[in-house]
């Protein structure tokens, strides 16, 4: 079971801040930021940041900041050349440290610093003196060292990346106990610190020797026992060095440090103090998030800040190829129309620099309509590049393969910071040219979602309004006349597009500016960058490359599901008595609750309910409910997809083109629309026909490749149950063995059916479904689906205490995380109203499990598309939900089956092994 931190707002409990460690961390996590007059600020925003986030999440009563000192150490004296290997700070960064201190102390925090002695000597002293007046303590940090501390009420926390560290995840980490962990860097020693441990002595073999013989001292007495020739003799000629090294990463814990319950505890703020820094340090929001957490009030905060810089609002930005200045959208638009143009605007950040792009497409939409223009931003300046347009006199412009030509030349590829407001467009439309889109390092459609996939629009224009304050004009606006026809975008004059996107080029690259250190504060920014940004370039090849249909197929598929249907009506008739319109619900509302004298589950403002969920309860006692969810099931897959897939095939490519929204499911799930591949059904006949519609180029063949039992596997992992995790471990039947808790059998006389009620309990708990909806899934009792729930916690408690504790945790801080960090709020956890509370509930312990199986299936799509470029092979992916689907040349078949089973059993490691099921055929049906 995963540590936890101590209770939000305990007063017991002291935390203590490794400052100096977290202004490392910020200075070199974020991009450069500065004042109007030059003084750098981005290493004290993020610790600023980080702060906030501590004092929100934790509330912490009591708090220590252990700052290092300049002048040197002890272990200096004694090894002179600790800590050699390193190179003087940058100016800029001790200039942020001093800042940092003033913040600290302005904010009213005791603050601990001595000459000649380190942060982390003064953070054991202190832990030794908290833990002796009874305060459990929190030791804020990701420093390895300070891993030895850990133990009985101690635990090391990185706010970061919200990962709490007691002796379970200390072990994890390093491959031994907390009480180890000063003996395993003797042996391995620290190239950080530059303490000389035994050479090729690594983390594997000190843990193994450690283990074995338990400390250093117990290694160099029982030397004679060591197998290995070359082993024993590096540790017998390093001996001197083991101990020097464990000597140099000992930690001090008997400093001479006053411990003053009153000092540590937290009190309001100077505010004096921190308006004078902050004014000076042009922070005016972090002023203000910090005045609202105290209670201060910030009326005057805007005005007097902004006469202080100069600069309405006064917040710093990164500085993008000169001077900083405020992160704005910029007003002034200016057209360029020839490549020179192109070339000297993108001149100030050809070497280094940020440029922002904003795409424009007919009917908004990169995949098959044309590119029309381009909004450009750089710091201080916004332009618009017209590619197509068609105004009732054509401006003299570029066709977008010549512009794209002058911009990217312009710019070195390396040097240059790309940012975009939707990279998959961008790369879309670059593809589309034939040109290979450079890589971005911010895409403001992916940073506000894992900010936050809550929000309704993840669009640029609600993103600007809410982070920047700043309204934009949307496609949809710029698009429609005063008469209310819509536009093609191609129709729109060359100046109202070019206020529209220049404008919203402008503000994606003020997003850039200041959405990176939010995103590093909430734990995201790696998945952004390793997991998001990449996968959009995988999913606009997947877009492109689309997936044939079978028409044939379907046209002989409608006929048959049309006469299906009109036998259903037929039925539907015998069973009502008369004719009436099935697809009437008001019609239908009268014959089930009046002339057959049905009753009542639900009512709506006007009427009597008779949708899905009715009509199920009502089809357990008459059969016309039964006929009437049938023929709507056939009618909308007809409609949906057996006629509606015809028409969406591209007559230049023969395929269906999907779109995969990536930003959208706050799980972190994909999906698709135009068509929506993931709706079609798996287990119904009807399903399972369509998916006989999608095949592979002539004489190609299909793979499909998913996880077995994903969700079951990471709960395993994620919980770690010893019942759950051995089953996997041991490839034993899971449903079998949770079928031999709910029935009270052996494995081996467990029935199909208890098998399959087995199957259901294990799902209805990763969703965290009520007795009620298991009970009606099953066809049960309430009571007894309730004792099955009963019966799977009490044979798997471990995920009990994981689902409890994930609930728990969401109540305190409104969130919830995967595996990898993904986030998602929880906004009715701690509602009044018990409904929405248990739904909060269940999305809450959920979320996790089914997350963390979407950023695995993620993963593994970026590795296999990495690995099919770079072995430039023909085969092409596709994606359907949780399933991958390939389609292959037979020359090809062997070697993507194995390339793509491989990497999704290997792209991440957990407690359990994960397995792949994968299978050909010359249908995605049949390769299903």
């Amino acid at each position: 079971m995963p540590t936890d931190l101590p209770a939000a707002g305990s007063p017991r409990a002291l935390h203590i801040l490794d400052l100096s460690g977290y202004v490392f961390r910020a200075y070199y996590a974020l991009p450069p930021m500065s004042t109007s007059k030059g003084e750098p600020t981005h290493a004290v925003r993020g610790v600023a940041s980080m702060m906030l986030k501590l004092l929100g999440d934790q509330n912490p009563t009591h708090l220590a900041v252990a700052m290092d000192s300049k002048e040197p150490s002890f272990r200096n004296e004694r090894y002179p050349e600790y800590k050699a290997n390193r190179d003087a700070p940058p100016p800029d960064l001790s200039q942020q440290m001093v800042r940092c201190k003033e913040m600290m102390l302005a904010w009213g925090f005791a603050v601990y610093e001595r000459a000649g002695v380190e942060a982390d000597d003064l953070i054991a002293t202190l832990t030794k003196l908290a833990r002796k007046k009874g305060y459990d303590v929190v030791i804020v940090s990701a420093d390895k060292d300070l891993l030895q501390l850990v133990g009985d009420g101690v635990v090391m926390f990185d706010s970061m990346r919200d990962k709490v560290f007691g002796p379970a995840e200390t072990e994890e980490k390093m491959g031994v106990p907390p009480e180890s962990v000063r003996d395993l860097l003797a042996l391995t020693g620290d190239t950080s610190d530059n303490v000389p441990g035994v050479p090729s002595v690594g983390p594997k073999t000190a843990s193994k020797l450690l283990k074995e013989y338990g400390t250093l001292d117990g290694v160099y007495a029982n030397l004679d026992k060591i197998t290995g020739k070359a082993l024993k003799a590096k540790l017998e000629a390093h001996k001197d060095d083991a101990y020097l090294s464990q000597e140099l990463v000992t930690l001090k814990d008997d400093l001479d440090v006053v411990f003053e319950d009153d000092a540590l505890e937290l009190k309001a703020p100077n505010d004096g103090e921190l308006a004078k820094l902050f004014t000076e340090l042009e922070m005016n929001r972090i002023l203000g998030q910090i005045r609202a957490k105290f209670g201060v009030d910030a009326a005057s905060v805007a005005d007097s800040a902004g006469a202080a810089s100069g600069v309405a609002g006064g917040e710093a930005v990164p500085p993008s190829g000169g001077g900083a200045v405020k992160p704005t959208v910029m007003d002034a638009v200016s057209v360029l129309t020839t490549a020179d143009e192109i070339r000297a605007f993108v001149a100030p950040v050809a070497m280094g620099g940020r440029l922002a792009l904003f795409p424009v497409f007919e009917d908004d939409d990169a995949l098959t309509e044309a590119w029309v223009g381009l909004g450009v931003a750089i710091q201080g300046r916004a332009a618009y590049v017209p590619f197509a347009h068609r105004a009732l006199i054509p401006p003299t412009q570029l066709p977008a393969d010549e512009a794209v030509t002058a911009l990217f030349g312009a710019a070195k590829k390396k040097a240059v910071k790309y940012v975009a407001s939707d990279s998959k467009a961008l790369v879309t439309a670059c593809r589309r040219l034939g040109f290979d889109a450079p890589a971005f390092e911010f895409d403001a459609l992916l940073a506000s979602y894992l900010s936050d996939p809550s929000r309704r629009d993840q669009g640029i224009v609600a993103l600007t309004r809410a982070e920047l304050e700043v309204g934009l004009e949307t496609y949809e606006e710029v698009t429609n006349k005063q008469r209310g026809s819509q536009l093609d975008f191609a129709e729109v004059e060359v100046e109202r597009a070019s206020a529209y996107a220049g404008r919203a080029a402008s503000a994606v690259l003020a997003l850039s500016m200041t959405m990176p250190s939010e995103l590093e504060i909430q734990g995201v920014a790696q998945l952004l960058r390793e997991v998001e940004m990449p996968l959009a370039r995988v999913l606009s090849r997947i877009e492109r490359t689309g997936v044939r249909l079978d028409l044939p197929h379907l046209e002989r598929m409608a006929v048959e599901v049309k006469g299906e249907i009109a036998a259903l009506e037929k039925k539907a008739f015998e069973h009502a008595g008369h004719e009436f319109n099935v697809n009437s619900p008001r019609q239908l509302e009268t014959i089930l609750f009046d002339e057959l004298g049905m009753p009542v589950i639900k009512k709506t403002k006007t009427a009597r309910s008779t949708d899905h969920e009715v009509l199920e309860e009502l089809a357990m006692t008459h059969e016309l409910p039964r006929v009437i969810l049938e023929h709507r099931s056939l009618a909308k897959l007809l409609g949906t997809y057996i006629e509606a897939l015809p028409t969406q095939v591209d007559p230049k490519t023969g395929r269906v083109h999907t779109r995969f929204n990536q930003a959208v499911a706050a799980t972190g799930r994909l999906s698709s629309s135009d068509p929506g591949l993931q709706n079609i059904p798996i287990r119904t006949d009807v399903g399972r026909r369509i998916r006989q519609a999608f095949i592979p180029a002539d004489g190609w063949s299909m793979l499909s490749a998913d996880y077995s039992q994903i969700e079951l596997r990471v709960l395993a992992h994620l919980s770690g149950d010893p019942e759950l995790t051995s089953a996997f471990a041991e490839d034993a039947d899971v449903h079998v063995r949770t079928a031999t808790a709910l029935f009270g059998v052996k494995a081996d006389d467990v029935s199909r059916e208890q098998r399959a009620a087995a199957k259901t309990v294990n799902f209805a708990v990763i969703y965290g479904q009520t007795q009620f909806a298991l009970a009606k899934n099953l066809g049960i009792p309430q009571k007894e689906a309730q004792k099955y729930i009963d019966a799977f916690f009490n044979r798997y408690q471990g995920v009990r205490a994981f689902m409890e504790e994930t609930v728990e945790n969401a109540r305190k801080t409104g969130l919830v995380h995967t595996m990898f960090g993904r986030r998602r709020p929880i906004a009715d956890i701690n509602s009044t109203n018990r409904n929405l509370r248990m739904a909060a509930e269940r999305m809450a312990g959920n979320t996790p499990i089914q997350g963390t199986a979407a950023d695995i299936m993620k993963k593994a799509m970026v590795a296999i598309d990495a690995e099919m470029v770079a072995k430039n092979m023909e085969s092409r992916m596709f994606t359907v939900h949780d399933e991958l689907v390939f389609e292959a040349p037979d020359g090809e078949k062997d070697a993507l089956a194995q390339l793509v089973t491989g990497t999704m059993e290997s792209v991440v490691k957990l407690r359990v092994p994960l397995l792949v099921e994968a299978g050909w055929g010359k249908n995605w049906d049949q390769a299903h």
